[in-house]
């Protein structure tokens, strides 16, 4: 690709107080989105506050002092919009979209819900039960309980990531309102927090605006990020299998540590690597496995990065009768290429594909404002362009030797997720009948 698009916003700011401000202009936008990110999640949290982040998250729009609960949600919906919010591991984002005529009159009120958050004792224990119920009902979500198991597994106890976001209901609910609100003061802090605004809106107006809104001093001291300890890294070939009542096949994920974000060059190298390997149908284990053979229902292969490390995954749904062999395939697949390499044709088509799935990723303002504070979060928004840069960059022979790096075929983590042997043992009884 000679020319690459220029993705980085218009208007970057940093205020006095420390808040990052990120604006991009859509002239043609009628709606405006504010995305408010906080750099505290499930990383920051002790064993014993387990989903601290993820209740605080909830318990932000029970409103302060000068809003009442559901106040934040009537003055936003009640003009149209939308607001809602997200935690993970390294952030806290929240987030509404508005017209853009609106925003002078909205962005008050999710300033004040977010930066002054009341935590009232009532609304604390009301809430508990929802998030209680959330966590209930992530149980039975069999996609959420394989992820799960692959952090479980591939990170242990001892490192947050391997920990639910959520909670769990022991440590819930043993969080206080006056913990959450010390939380809150300790992180929720301008030098923490980014606030990114993108859609129909004039630059220079909106940084006042948001400076008024955000720009004012923290409410007590900073805290600090708990020591972290290093990432596992499996001596051999870890397993974990569990079963589930629901599921018809199996749900199973390979996983190897790789890197941190601070090692981005690599990070971009990986994210190629998993593309060639399973992203796309003409992709080699999707081909292979899916399209020719038949052994897998769904596989596809993907990077995840993380502050403190990250994971190179192949995910597949299967037959539990075909495990044995698609793991043997992926494992010379895997060899293969770290022995062949790849054609500079399987660059350059994965090179395509990772650079229109970022474009086609910030179409809309509410695509660009998650887009920027994840970057801006995580890694520095600069990233975005020197990400579309390095994927021009790498060469066939530098993605087998990130292959050769860490995908070793002798030190990896399995997380297995097989049907109950009953439902199974129903499931083959109907394949047999429908013969």
């Amino acid at each position: 690709m000679s020319r690459l698009p220029r993705l980085l916003p218009a208007y970057t700011h940093r205020l006095n107080s420390g808040l990052r401000v990120i604006l991009h202009p859509v002239p043609i936008a009628d709606s405006a989105t504010v995305d408010v990110w906080v750099q505290t999640g499930g990383r920051n949290e002790p064993p014993q506050w387990l989903g601290i982040s993820h209740f605080l998250e909830h318990m932000v729009f029970k409103g302060s002092e000068r809003l009442a609960p559901g106040e934040l949600d009537r003055a936003i919906e009640g003009r149209g919009g939308i607001t809602n919010a997200a935690t993970g591991q390294d952030y806290t984002h929240y987030y509404m979209t508005v017209a853009a005529a609106d925003l002078p009159e909205t962005l008050p009120y999710l300033a004040e819900a977010v930066l002054r958050a009341g935590i009232p004792p009532e609304e604390v224990e009301r809430e508990r039960q929802v998030v209680l119920e959330e966590i209930r009902r992530a149980a039975d979500d069999l996609g959420y309980i394989t992820y799960q198991l692959l952090m479980e597994t591939a990170y242990g106890e001892e490192h947050p990531y391997g920990r639910p976001v959520l909670g769990r209901p022991e440590t819930l609910r043993q969080l206080t309102p006056e913990l959450l609100r010390a939380y809150h003061r300790g992180w929720y802090r301008p030098e923490y927090m980014t606030v990114v605004v993108t859609g129909g809106i004039d630059p220079e107006q909106t940084l006042a605006l948001v400076e008024k809104e955000f720009g004012g001093p923290a409410r007590g001291p900073a805290w600090t990020r708990p020591p972290i300890p290093p990432q596992p890294h499996p001596q051999g070939i870890l397993r974990r299998e569990s079963t589930h009542v629901r599921l018809e096949q199996a749900r199973l994920k390979l996983a190897w540590p790789t890197v941190s974000l601070d090692a981005w060059e690599q990070v971009c190298g990986l994210e190629l690597l998993a593309a060639v390997l399973g992203d796309g149908r003409t992709s080699r284990l999707v081909h292979l496995l899916r399209e020719q053979r038949g052994w897998v229902r769904a596989i596809g292969c993907s990077s995840l990065v993380l502050k403190e490390g990250g994971l190179f995954c192949i995910s597949a749904q299967l037959e539990v009768e075909d495990l044995p062999r698609v793991e043997a395939t992926l494992l010379h697949e895997i060899e293969k290429l770290q022995q062949d390499g790849i054609g500079q044709a399987e660059l350059e088509r994965a090179r395509r594909m990772l650079t229109h799935e970022l474009l086609f990723s910030a179409e809309s303002p509410s695509q660009l404002a998650s887009l920027y504070g994840y970057y801006e979060t995580l890694v520095g928004v600069q990233r975005l362009q020197e990400y579309l840069e390095l994927l021009q960059a790498f060469t066939p022979a530098q993605i087998r030797e990130l292959a050769q790096q860490y995908l070793s075929p002798e030190a990896y983590v399995v997380a297995l997720l097989k049907p109950a042997a009953s439902n199974a043992a129903a499931a083959s009884e109907l394949q047999l009948a429908c013969r």
